[in-house]
């Protein structure tokens, strides 16, 4: 999603809009909203909180620590090898120690990583609930400092220098007001911001002089505004990509590998399995004869070594005070030659 699509229409209509209409329109009055409004405009507009939170639960943690391309093709290797060693061996052919193996490899790498990554959650989690971020709200006619994940769609709220926007908000008032959008644009500029409503729908996000934007941070001077979306609605929600979308270069690299096997077996069994049946003439032993070069060609360690090596680096960071929550970070450390891994 780009910068202009991640604008949701409630800013782009109210930043045309005098700040009394905008009050009118969205059933604002001067002493601020209730609690019991904050509610029903909870359940309305929904919470000002990142939805990608609730991805890192038990059953995700588990599905992304053992499951994964290269892992499912150990599993259907080791399932071919206990048809083909147990069930269509005679007595004293059946042999289980490659099933066993390949098997135990997939258990232990997947427990190696399940239980780092929720032991750096844990951590994690832990100190996300020691920071706090704090606005100052109008509610109920007072200014109370409420979290921000309590701020809802229609909130009156005050900034100033130092605070970090904890929402998208339609200014209503301001003096000498700088702001920082580095984290959204990417440009170090610091931007004036104004009450004032716009004469046309802006087109770019520079344009928007009378918005703040959640994530972006007040360099300078005093502001009030109305908060006008919250959570995923915000400029900054939109333009997160989603969880499953985040791929990171090792993530790309380590299925690479896996589809690399998964292309060569489709090439290869087909002509052991031609070969092997045209010059021997048993079909049944070629099968099998071709279903064990596919289960010899695979490295039934290689997650073991990788998921190893990686909880190995996330144990040490973790000496030097660094939380790595997912493997494919650490590897990324190592890439780009991060010095608290050295």
């Amino acid at each position: 999603m780009n910068q202009k699509e991640a604008v949701h229409e409630r800013l782009k209509e109210y930043a045309c809009v005098a700040p009394d209409q905008m009050m009118q329109k969205l059933q604002i009055n001067a002493e601020g909203i209730t609690q019991e409004e904050a509610i029903i405009r909870r359940q309305k507009y929904g919470n000002n909180a990142p939805s990608a939170k609730n991805k890192d639960t038990m059953f995700y943690c588990i599905r992304r620590a053992f499951v994964n391309p290269f892992s499912t093709i150990l599993f259907f290797l080791g399932l071919i090898s206990l048809v083909t060693d147990v069930f269509l061996s005679s007595d004293y052919q059946k042999n289980l120690t490659e099933i066993l193996i390949i098997f135990s490899m997939l258990i232990l790498s997947g427990i190696v990583r399940l239980t780092q990554e929720l032991h750096s959650k844990r951590v994690a989690d832990e100190l996300f609930q020691l920071v706090h971020t704090t606005v100052q709200v109008l509610r109920d006619g007072q200014w109370v400092e409420l979290s921000s994940s309590e701020l809802v769609v229609g909130d009156q709220i005050r900034l100033e220098a130092g605070d970090r926007v904890p929402a998208d908000l339609r200014l209503t008032g301001a003096t000498d007001l700088f702001v920082s959008q580095s984290v959204i644009t990417g440009e170090s500029a610091i931007l004036e911001k104004f009450p004032e409503s716009l004469p046309k729908e802006p087109q770019k996000l520079t344009d928007y002089s009378n918005i703040l934007f959640g994530g972006t941070t007040v360099a300078g001077g005093t502001g009030t505004g109305i908060v006008l979306t919250v959570g995923q609605e915000t400029v900054y929600g939109g333009l997160t990509p989603s969880v499953e979308a985040r791929k990171q270069g090792f993530d790309r690299g380590a299925n690479s590998i896996a589809w690399v096997l998964i292309r060569f077996m489709t090439v290869l069994v087909p002509v052991v399995f031609l070969a092997s049946g045209l010059t021997k003439g048993d079909w049944l032993e070629a099968f099998l004869f071709a279903l064990s070069v596919a289960v010899g060609i695979t490295p039934e360690l290689l997650p073991m070594v990788v998921n190893a090596c990686l909880a190995k680096g996330s144990h040490s960071m973790g000496k030097k005070q660094t939380i790595v929550k997912k493997y494919q970070c650490d590897a990324e450390f190592w890439k780009h030659g991060c010095p608290v891994c050295g």
